[in-house]
């Protein structure tokens, strides 16, 4: 019990410190959140240059700098978002049979979305800065693929553990 109580503050807090820093993220200003953006794409692009030196895809730096945007910026910070909440509510309810893999699901899906469009709502008031629905499907759908690959090797291993356990009482 004190292993799974350890577990749940370990992943809560992580989950709780990257949907603050996802809110605080989208209250930044449009000239602060841009710098911000470009600084981290041109690490990204100094790597790709060393890696795959004169690869066309480099040349376009405008829409290079957009798609690391949309894949760090949203799509994966809400992947490792979906991680650590979901595997916050599995253990919070982990001995609770009562409750059904579909609602741990549906709980961490909503907090998911609920994040999403939260981080999108707040930028509509930030100046230089716009929320737009289509970050908002790209923000859930990192969070949902990320939390549905933790949800499978939740499974994986709940329900192996599960069985071995009957087969060695039976």
């Amino acid at each position: 019990m004190k292993i799974k109580r350890l577990l749940i503050i370990i992943f809560g807090v992580i989950a709780l410190v990257i949907n603050v820093l996802i809110i605080v993220e989208s209250c930044i200003g449009g000239d602060g959140s841009g710098s911000q953006s470009l600084g981290f794409t041109n690490f990204v692009v100094s790597i790709l240059e060393r890696i795959a030196p004169g690869a066309s895809f480099l040349e376009d730096k405008e829409h290079l700098h957009s798609v690391i945007r949309k894949l760090f910026g949203h799509f994966l910070l809400f992947g490792l978002a979906g991680i650590f909440n979901t595997l916050t509510i599995l253990f919070i309810f982990i001995d609770n049979e009562n409750k059904k893999d579909i609602f741990k699901a549906l709980v961490s899906f909503g907090i998911g979305f609920t994040l999403a469009l939260v981080s999108e709502l707040i930028q509509i008031f930030v100046p230089g800065r716009a929320g737009v629905f289509t970050d908002v499907l790209i923000d859930f759908s990192g969070f949902l693929l990320f939390s549905l690959i933790t949800f499978g090797f939740y499974l994986l291993i709940y329900y192996n553990i599960k069985s071995k356990y009957i087969q060695e009482g039976a």
